[in-house]
């Protein structure tokens, strides 16, 4: 754990903000800033103006209201591994989204929730897709799910204290970690959405060269129409094969067996 003798005011105060406005579904102005964290609305307004200048957060129709930018995203895929992450699955998640019709998506994990990094809409007229920088509850997701049963022991360890942080019981994480265990017996995760009615979620890990655990969840949002090639049974084995190719790229290779 990092040593908290060291304060930087102003750098957590900007932090603060941008943590409060990430957290709650609709646009705040300044005061409603201040008043959930508990600050001054003089305290905390420079510190948006700054912010705003930056690019970080952008005023809404209301210009009274403030939101983020999408700045924060385009800084996170600018560092190598998730850039070579991206760059490595969307030829793969192209393909796969031709072959199943079906849209696509790419999940990471951020503290006790999903994101999703990156999507391929589906070629047919009807399919199911989340926006770029959509977030979940591990815990409600086939995304979370996947990056959970095959985080490394130290990711894992993680994931469960931001998830206690987040309220959730030791009742729920255990039967996290029994459905996990299936996953990691499957090599998938597939699973009603707990979004749309009549969605099937199916998730498979993707690996790189450098970490000892999933970095992503390669997921398919399965929406059964008359016109389907795939069927619901066929699915979770061309999500795996599709996450398998994007970890080759990245340079994961299979341990030997003893």
């Amino acid at each position: 754990m990092a040593d908290n003798t060291y304060k930087a005011p102003a750098l957590e105060k900007g932090l603060d903000i941008l943590e409060c406005l990430a957290s709650l579904r609709t646009p705040q102005s300044v005061s409603d800033i201040a008043r959930n964290l508990g600050r001054s609305r003089s305290e905390i307004y420079r510190m948006v103006i700054v912010l705003e200048m930056r690019g970080y957060v952008e005023r809404t129709d209301d210009p009274e209201k403030l939101q983020l930018s999408n700045r924060l995203f385009e800084v996170g895929m600018r560092s190598p591994p998730k850039r070579d992450l991206h760059e490595a699955a969307l030829p793969e998640m192209s393909a796969l989204a031709s072959t199943m019709k079906q849209s696509i998506q790419l999940a990471v994990v951020s503290s006790d929730q999903i994101v999703v990094i990156a999507r391929t809409e589906s070629p047919d007229d009807v399919g199911f897709s989340v926006r770029l920088g959509y977030r979940r509850s591990i815990m409600k997701s086939a995304s979370g799910l996947v990056l959970f049963a095959f985080a490394s022991p130290m990711h894992k360890a993680k994931m469960i204290e931001d998830l206690h942080a987040a309220d959730v019981d030791d009742a729920a994480i255990a039967l996290l970690e029994t459905e996990a265990a299936i996953v990691r017996e499957n090599g998938f995760a597939r699973m009603p959405s707990r979004i749309v009615d009549g969605v099937t979620d199916i998730g498979a890990p993707v690996f790189d060269s450098t970490s000892s655990g999933a970095v992503a969840s390669l997921t398919v949002p399965f929406v059964v129409t008359r016109g389907s090639r795939v069927s619901l049974d066929e699915a979770p084995g061309m999500v795996a094969g599709a996450a398998g190719r994007v970890s080759s790229v990245l340079g994961h290779t299979l341990p030997l067996d003893n």
